[in-house]
């Protein structure tokens, strides 16, 4: 790792990355903001790839591991007129994502890898196959089962993007009960994912660093998504059953990852599977917890 760097994909908001090359000072990183592309240069050819940002440079040589972490695509308004948005930034982030793939080093965590672990249906069927317990549930598009689902206390919530770009503004969608009311007009045109309300006890987020476990129970005033604003939160480091952390290991063998956070809501002392995030935040849980996530993250970087 001498004279070698980390290369970290991200955003210039991304303040997670902030904390982490502030707290490892001792280490070189070269941070690629995505959203600020076009203040580099960046070239691939047969030499590999050379990335450089004013007199930081970093290449494929001297690129010790890459770090996908959150990238956003450049805000392109007042430069180019609006059609050509969506080609400029599927270029841009078909490019460095190349990049990523191509690269044969340690990566945490390829896009293609994480691509596919954050499917929501594939998901649902490893969580079954590795022996997670799951609440009752559908991903479908057929308003009769909507109907089912409501009348048996029922909880709605996307199975791809949680969020909506409405101009300048974004709406957010998130975990919600399913209201008896609801018109199911058009409801066969997009998939949702339907399941089962549970009345847990507590939840727990299980962050996974290359067999590394950092468990947190989390309390909440809201009894269907702790994310949601101004809810009441308190978390604290918590075990875990040995079955549960063998079907976590079992479950990202499948998916080919090395970081993922587990989701799981607790009743009566049998954990329901939510879901899982291959990419999911992790610093907050560090500063509430004194979990050493960032060091578990290092050490696999520097591998």
């Amino acid at each position: 790792m001498q004279n070698q760097k980390i290369l970290i994909i991200t955003s210039s908001y991304d303040k997670t990355c902030s904390y982490l090359i502030n707290k490892f000072r001792h280490l070189e990183f070269f941070r690629l903001d995505l959203d600020r592309f076009s203040d580099y240069h960046i070239t691939f050819s047969l030499d590999g790839f050379r990335i450089r940002d004013g007199n930081n440079i970093i290449d494929s040589v001297s690129c010790a591991s890459i770090y996908f972490r959150k990238p956003s695509l450049e805000n392109l308004d007042g430069i180019f007129e609006n059609h050509y948005h969506t080609y400029i930034h599927k270029e841009t982030y078909s490019f460095i994502e190349g990049i990523v793939e191509s690269f044969s080093g340690t990566v945490l965590t390829k896009p293609s890898v994480m691509r596919r672990a954050n499917n929501k249906v594939l998901q649902a069927s490893l969580a079954s196959q590795v022996g997670f317990h799951l609440p009752e549930f559908a991903i479908t598009n057929d308003a009769n089962l909507l109907k089912h689902f409501s009348s048996n206390a029922g909880i709605i919530k996307p199975i791809a993007l949680g969020e909506i770009t409405c101009g300048s503004s974004k709406e957010f969608v998130q975990t919600n009960l399913i209201d008896p009311t609801f018109k199911v007009n058009n409801f066969e045109y997009s998939p949702v994912y339907l399941q089962n309300f549970i009345d847990k006890d507590f939840e727990v987020r299980i962050t996974v660093v290359d067999g590394d476990f950092f468990p947190v129970k989390i309390h909440s005033e809201n009894n269907i998504d702790w994310r949601k604003p101004n809810n009441k939160v308190s978390y604290e480091a918590c075990s875990i059953p040995s079955t549960i952390r063998r079907n976590c290991i079992n479950f990202m063998d499948l998916c080919g990852m090395k970081f993922g956070c587990f989701d799981f809501i607790v009743k009566n002392n049998v954990w329901y599977f939510l879901e899982m995030n291959a990419n999911g935040q992790w610093a907050w849980l560090e500063f509430e917890t004194k979990h050493n996530i960032s060091d578990a993250i290092i050490r696999y970087l520097m591998k």
